[in-house]
């Protein structure tokens, strides 16, 4: 899993050890991205396999569907319960960023780290896969919790049905729903590695 350890060794390194030294925001926070994405880029290049099989959008789409609908409304109903939903002022605009964003994260956990789970580890290789994704959110407890159930989720369907897009929407439904539904004393205001602490 030799990408996957690079990819993490970037994630990790941007999260616990460039994002506290470098307090200067700028263009350089776009560094890892493109790192990540190339290593990606590096690794589909011999498989030719992207994560976007056109046989598998609809099949995909309606199980992400389904699955965003059950675990949806069980995070919805659990976030009504903890307090008042907090007010997001345009929830449009952050799912279409979270596609973005979402669907990138689903580029890599798809197409690298779930593929080389399961050249290591066959069978397991969902669970793998998603106890790797959710260590990328640490050490956010809810987020990690999230992540890894997501993961789950996401994994088993794209190893039936081998394409992102319905998996990032899925992400981005699921994100909106967790900003419109749980206060951000709950959430960590989703921040992840050194940057948790700073809140």
């Amino acid at each position: 899993m030799r990408y996957t350890i690079a990819i993490a060794a970037i994630i990790l390194g941007f999260q616990w050890v460039a994002a506290p030294l470098v307090a200067v925001r700028g263009p350089w926070l776009v560094l890892p991205v493109v790192l990540v994405l190339g290593l990606c880029a590096m690794h589909n290049r011999r498989s030719r396999d992207w994560g976007f099989s056109r046989r598998a959008f609809w099949p995909a789409l309606w199980w992400s569907l389904a699955a965003t609908i059950v675990l949806g409304a069980a995070l919805a109903w659990i976030g009504r319960r903890l307090g008042a939903p907090p007010q997001r002022d345009a929830p449009l605009l952050d799912f279409l960023y979270v596609v973005v964003w979402g669907g990138s994260q689903q580029f890599v956990l798809q197409t690298v780290t779930h593929r080389e789970a399961r050249t290591v580890f066959g069978r397991a290789a969902v669970l793998v896969a998603a106890a790797v994704f959710a260590a990328f959110h640490l050490p956010n407890p809810f987020l990690m919790i999230v992540t890894f159930a997501g993961g789950l989720v996401w994994c088993a369907i794209y190893s039936k049905h081998p394409n992102i897009v319905p998996l990032a929407l899925s992400h981005a439904a699921a994100t909106v729903i967790i900003l419109l539904s749980f206060p951000p004393t709950v959430t960590g205001a989703l921040r992840t590695g050194w940057q948790y602490f700073q809140q």
